[in-house]
């Protein structure tokens, strides 16, 4: 058995040693590890050519529709605000809020951070908070950490429920009869301790102790608890795609309504130093109103939501809209299916374009920004495409059951409180809650159904883990280190961070467990 291991480990291996320790980049790693994996299978697996092909082609098609879609969307919706200005007036808006620090960091660093992650994800919800908290005057480390730990509780439902999604499909749950809504529910339930004690570490680093939660601690529990209950209830009865979304921007109300009350009495040493006009030399275009500059992001609020299954004859109609195919050429193959309308990515083009048009932009602005971001992203979505790819051959090559047996022999029924760090070491890896889900939700599938446990939770505390092993990822700390300016901080951002990490997965890995034993 542990040869079989052995062998079943060497894709998974090599993702880990060429981005950890050759410092590859994922595009590069993820290509050769396809190209390993295919000769793994022809050598190894006894798989022929015709399957190793329409097996990597059917997990290329998957990831390009829905996934790669969505990603698309994401940033063309984002890129786009950029263009006509409206992400300057969101920035402003939010900047102005508050003269307390604290509060200055939960609107930032929690509220818009989140809602950065739930639209668009890919680093921008650690990026674009990260470099305004620093024109505010915040300490460039501090606020790199504190936007790390403030994105810790949502990348699982990252730009409209990519990861999630992709755990869903990669998983084969449709083929098992098991909806998406038990995985969606499961992952945010377990990510309620994360939910619970982000905005609380915020602002104790803010102040650098826990006296600093004195006089802020009423905002900070309203920053909680409008954020976590529309989360929880969104993905538990709606789906993932905006669970972040729409408790981000509830949160974010009520947070700014708060900040806006309490400006009164604010202590000398949480007072902001000072502030810099966030539009300062960032867009040439006119001024707008904040609702305008709102507006695609509330299209896509309305658009995925009217078309859920909150509104059945739209979810039943658009969701017919769709074709399913058989491509793998061997045994017990999978049926891939296109929903061609009634996907999360077609809606946000949809309404990127006319929240564009609304804002201002020409049809000119509109493709350019089009074949920019394509231009742009294309690699990121080519490594999700190697990455699933990977995963369907492993999958049909019988790895990852090999993998799964030797996980389950080695840890027994001790297994679910390691399940988190799983999804913790591939997010660590690749830098990438879609990824991390895609690479071992199929692994958390068969182990599950071998220790006789509901193989939406393993799935879910697959992602969650996820979640945190993004916080050290040393993607999304380059990504960090990049928006505060300060060369050479990535090791100190590192530090800061990792004990935060260690207790987010410790506390995820006793959920799981205690989830599963009850």
């Amino acid at each position: 058995m542990l040869l079989q291991v052995i062998l079943a480990l060497i894709p998974i291996a090599w993702l880990i040693i060429s981005m950890t320790a050759f410092k590859m980049s994922g595009f590069n790693a993820c290509g050769i590890g396809l190209i390993i994996t295919a000769v793994e299978c022809l050598a190894v697996y006894g798989m022929s050519i015709g399957e190793v092909g329409t097996g990597a082609l059917e997990g290329a098609l998957a990831a390009i529709w829905p996934i790669g879609i969505i990603m698309f969307g994401a940033m063309f919706v984002y890129n786009l605000s950029i263009r006509t200005g409206g992400m300057d007036v969101i920035k402003n808006m939010l900047a102005s809020v508050s003269n307390d620090k604290r509060v200055a960091a939960l609107i930032l660093g929690w509220c818009f951070g989140n809602f950065m992650e739930g639209i668009a994800g890919f680093g921008t919800a650690v990026a674009i908070p990260a470099a305004m908290m620093v024109g505010l005057g915040f300490d460039p480390i501090a606020s790199a950490v504190i936007c790390l730990i403030g994105n810790a509780a949502s990348p699982a439902f990252g730009a409209i429920g990519t990861p999630t999604i992709s755990a869903y499909n990669t998983a084969g749950f449709e083929a098992m009869g098991i909806d998406m809504i038990p995985l969606s529910a499961n992952t945010s339930l377990l990510l309620a301790g994360l939910c619970i004690l982000s905005p609380f570490i915020i602002v104790w680093l803010v102040g650098g102790s826990p006296k600093a939660l004195k006089g802020v601690m009423p905002i900070t529990i309203v920053s909680v608890v409008s954020f976590y209950v529309p989360f929880y209830a969104i993905s538990a009865f709606v789906g993932p795609e905006l669970s972040v979304t729409i408790g981000a921007i509830i949160s974010l109300v009520a947070v700014v309504i708060m900040g806006r009350k309490s400006n009164g009495d604010i202590p000398e040493e949480y007072l902001l130093e000072k502030k810099e006009d966030m539009t300062s030399g960032a867009s040439d275009k006119p001024q707008m109103s904040v609702a305008k500059a709102w507006i695609p992001y509330v299209l896509i609020v309305i658009f995925i939501l009217g078309s859920s299954k909150l509104v059945p004859p739209i979810n039943q109609a658009l969701g017919g809209i769709k074709s399913t195919v058989t491509i793998y050429s061997g045994e017990n193959p999978g049926a891939l299916s296109f929903a061609w309308i009634n996907t999360p990515g077609v809606w946000m083009f949809i309404a990127g374009i006319i929240g564009g048009l609304i804002q201002g932009a020409s049809i000119g602005d509109i493709g350019a920004e089009f074949v920019a971001t394509i231009k742009k992203y294309w690699k990121a979505v080519a490594t999700v495409v190697f990455i699933v790819a990977i995963a369907k051959l492993m999958g049909y090559a019988g790895m990852v059951t090999k993998l799964a047996n030797g996980l389950v022999a080695l840890t027994g029924g001790f297994y679910p409180f390691i399940a988190p760090i799983i999804g913790g070491i591939g997010c660590f890896v690749t830098g990438s809650a879609t990824s991390a889900c895609v690479m071992f939700a199929k692994l958390q599938t068969e182990i599950a159904g071998q220790l006789n446990i509901d193989p939406a939770w393993l799935v879910a505390a697959n992602s969650a883990g996820a979640t945190a092993g993004k916080m050290i990822s040393p993607q999304s700390i380059a990504m960090a280190a990049a928006a505060i300016s300060v060369a050479g901080s990535d090791g100190k951002i590192m530090s800061a961070t990792l004990k935060w990490c260690v207790l987010y997965l410790l506390i995820l890995c006793v959920c799981c467990y205690v989830g599963v034993v009850l």
